[in-house]
């Protein structure tokens, strides 16, 4: 991903407890598989088939990761031996603890200590481990979601840190969490407004958005004033060019749009009231190098998830 922006609200009994919506910009003649289940049965994301990995990823047993890459191309980056799209399934994996005995928070803050951690990257087999350190892995600002707590890591030229997010809009970028790039700043506003309930009609009841509206805030052609780009490198015209939510070039584009809505439901087993049935959801539109929509797909699964520290149920994806 290179621009996303999403609403977390972990308190949330019912309704959406996340729900975020970003664009992948890459290269058209790179080779991707849009919106599947993986290799392993398991993860449900797209996949990056040049390198490995994926920009954004999901297990059904109830984890998100997701990430944009850092672009400072007037800095030194690191030699990267493994792809950033391999660091998602990595963190997606060890988001539920069934990879290593680590703690999620544990295993980011030794990522961002410099220390080495096991990690079940790309391939089919989930419980064979590798070693991973940050240093490994090109700059990024990688975001990790268990349903209980959603996580930050930034991993840029000035060096590492690792954040949990509180409740309420948040957005990435490809630069530092807090840099503020406008097309970063105009996606949170404009997703703010659209969940405000007084912006719908003077409502005060929380109604779920359409799939559209939520997709149409990112196919966006703005573009801010020239005084007001990130200075990342890059020659002003191909600054100017990314600046936008959603690029349109023969060569180099959005390729694609997602959003995910994580929601819960009370569930109505008397047998175990604490019990919550929660939905996952992704949608993945994918567009042309002319910016027309040329495919759409859904994913869904259901969870069980009980009130105590026990694994619930995991369903299946169902894509349509």
């Amino acid at each position: 991903m290179c621009l996303m922006a999403f609403d977390w609200q972990p308190d949330s009994p019912q309704g959406e407890c996340l729900l975020l919506i970003g664009n992948r910009d890459e290269f058209h003649a790179r080779a991707t598989a849009g919106l599947c289940v993986w290799p392993d049965g398991v993860l449900c994301g797209g996949r990056d088939l040049v390198a490995g990995g994926g920009w954004l990823v999901m297990h059904p047993a109830g984890s998100l990761a997701t990430l944009t890459n850092v672009r400072q191309l007037d800095h030194p980056a690191p030699t990267a031996s493994i792809s950033r799209g391999q660091l998602v399934a990595a963190a997606a994996r060890q988001a539920l603890g069934r990879c290593s005995r680590w703690r999620l928070e544990d295993w980011l803050r030794a990522l961002v200590a410099g220390e080495s951690v096991p990690a079940a990257l790309e391939g089919a087999d989930a419980q064979k481990l590798s070693a991973l350190t940050l240093e490994a892995v090109d700059w990024c600002n990688l975001l990790v979601c268990d349903g209980k707590a959603l996580w930050r890591l930034h991993h840029g030229p000035q060096g590492a840190e690792v954040t949990r997010l509180g409740a309420g809009a948040h957005s990435l970028s490809n630069g530092h969490p807090e840099s503020d790039w406008p097309k970063q700043r105009r996606l949170s506003d404009r997703l703010t407004a659209l969940l405000d309930p007084s912006v719908r009609a003077g409502q005060t009841t929380s109604r779920p958005l359409s799939d559209d509206a939520l997709l149409d805030l990112l196919k966006d052609d703005w573009r801010p004033a020239p005084t007001q780009l990130p200075a990342t490198g890059l020659s002003p015209e191909r600054e100017a060019l990314l600046s936008s939510p959603f690029i349109v070039s023969a060569e180099y584009g959005t390729r694609a749009s997602t959003l995910v809505r994580w929601q819960r439901h009370p569930t109505r087993d008397t047998a175990d009231p604490s019990g919550v049935v929660q939905t996952l959801t992704l949608l993945e539109r994918r567009f042309s190098p002319e910016g027309h929509t040329i495919a759409s797909r859904r994913a869904m699964t259901r969870l069980l998830a009980t009130g105590s520290d026990e694994e619930g149920d995991i369903g299946s994806w169902r894509l349509s």
